[in-house]
């Protein structure tokens, strides 16, 4: 499983870079990208007309979902607590792909320090 990062998501909708689309569908083929609750939160609330968001959702229902523990966000707590450039939101995403043991796919540089914290980044 591979937690699929909200800069990912954007990515895909601009359609910004087609290697991105390519990695997507080899991942979605087997059942692999993952999305979380911070992720959804961020990708949906980004669209402000309530039909568009809706079809989005409806995509998004489509891939397995990593439920953010209590054990992750004591987790994020100390994240954000070492590194408060990162800010709350990706530290919960990071720390739900740290606690989930699934690798980030993200294209946001910021989650780069947090490999020392147990973070593995999808290339």
């Amino acid at each position: 499983m591979v937690l699929v990062d909200t800069s990912i998501w954007i990515a895909l909708y601009r359609k910004q870079r087609s290697e991105d689309g390519e990695k997507m569908w080899m991942l979605a083929a087997r059942n692999e990208a993952a999305v979380a609750g911070q992720i959804w939160v961020e990708f949906l609330g980004g669209f402000r007309e309530p039909s568009i968001r809706n079809a989005y959702a409806e995509k998004l229902r489509a891939f397995p979902f990593l439920e953010t523990t209590r054990a992750a966000y004591d987790l994020a707590a100390d994240l954000l607590a070492a590194h408060p450039r990162l800010g709350a939101g990706d530290a919960i995403i990071a720390a739900t792909a740290i606690s989930s043991h699934a690798p980030l796919w993200t294209a946001d540089r910021d989650f780069h320090e947090l490999t020392s914290d147990g973070l593995r980044l999808f290339s």
